[in-house]
C-alpha cells in the first residue's frame, strides 16, 4: 500500500506538527519563481536530493537555496542536509550558477548568484540588525519602496538595483500628538516622556499610560513603571498625570 506524502506546505500553514517519516511533497521553484510540487523520501534531503528531485541531470550547474519561515534565503550545498521535519522549510529554489546579478546596497556593490532575493537576505548581506531596520528599494525619478522581509525583488529587470537600509521608523500618536519612533518597543517611562518630557518618578504625581491599535503581541491596554510594550504604526497611546493623595 502507497503512503501518502506530507504535504509540507499544509503542515507549516496549520501549524501542526510534521510527520516523522517520509515521503514528503515540497516546491521547488525556478528563477523565474514558478513553483511545482515535487515529493521526496528522505526526512532528511541533501542539497544534491533536491536537485534530483527537480528534475535536475547536470548537479554542478546548479545551486539550491532553501527559504526559511522569516524569509531568509539560505544555500543548501550538494552535501550538506535540511530536516524537513524540524527546519520549517517547505520551499526550494534552485538557480542556474553560470549568471550573476550585481546590485548596489548602502552604495556597496554585490554579485548575487540568483535573479531574485528577498528583504530579509539584503539585511543580513548589510549586516544590520534583522529587527528595527528596514530595506528600500530606491526607484529613480519616483518613490523608494518599502521591501518586506519575505518579499523578492527580481534582479533580472533592467538597469543595477540600488537598495539601502535605515532605522525603522514607527509612526505613533501620544495624546493626539504625531510621534516618530526609532525602536520596536517602549518602555513605560519612554512613553510618558513623549507626553512629557520633563516628567520623571515623583512622590507626588503618579502617570496612567494605556495604549490601543497595537501589534497582536500586545493589541490594547495599560502600562506600569517596568513595563514594554512593542509598537505597530498608527498606535495610540494617552498619558495622563494625576497628583497623589
Amino acid at each position: 500500500m502507497d503512503v501518502v506524502a506530507e504535504d509540507l506546505c499544509q503542515a507549516v500553514r496549520s501549524g501542526r506538527e510534521v510527520r516523522r517519516h517520509g515521503p514528503y511533497r515540497v516546491l521547488i521553484g525556478d528563477g523565474a519563481l514558478q513553483f511545482d510540487p515535487k515529493v521526496i523520501a528522505d526526512p532528511v534531503p541533501t542539497g544534491t536530493q533536491i536537485l534530483e528531485a527537480a528534475g535536475v541531470t547536470s548537479p554542478t550547474d546548479y545551486v539550491v537555496y532553501q527559504i526559511l519561515k522569516s524569509g531568509l534565503l539560505e544555500e543548501l550545498r550538494p552535501d550538506e542536509t535540511t530536516d524537513l521535519r524540524e527546519s520549517g522549510v517547505e520551499r526550494f529554489i534552485v538557480f542556474r550558477t553560470d549568471r550573476s546579478f550585481r546590485f548596489l546596497l548602502n552604495d556597496r556593490s554585490f554579485d548575487w548568484g540568483a535573479p531574485h532575493i528577498t528583504g530579509l537576505t539584503l539585511k543580513k548581506l548589510a549586516s544590520v540588525e534583522l529587527t528595527g531596520n528596514d530595506v528600500w528599494l530606491d526607484v529613480p525619478g519616483g518613490v523608494s519602496r518599502l521591501i518586506g522581509d519575505t518579499e523578492f525583488v527580481d534582479l533580472a529587470a533592467p538597469g543595477v538595483e540600488r537598495f539601502y537600509t535605515r532605522a525603522t521608523v514607527y509612526k505613533i500618536f501620544v495624546n493626539t500628538r504625531p510621534k516618530e519612533v526609532f525602536t520596536p518597543k517602549l518602555t513605560f517611562w519612554e512613553v510618558v516622556k513623549l507626553a512629557f518630557p520633563d516628567a520623571s518618578p515623583s512622590q507626588t504625581k503618579i502617570y496612567t499610560v494605556t495604549y490601543k491599535r497595537g501589534p497582536s503581541s500586545n493589541p490594547e491596554g495599560s502600562m506600569v513603571d517596568g513595563e514594554t510594550v512593542h509598537l505597530k504604526d498608527g498606535m495610540l497611546f494617552n498619558v495622563t498625570p494625576t497628583d497623589r493623595s
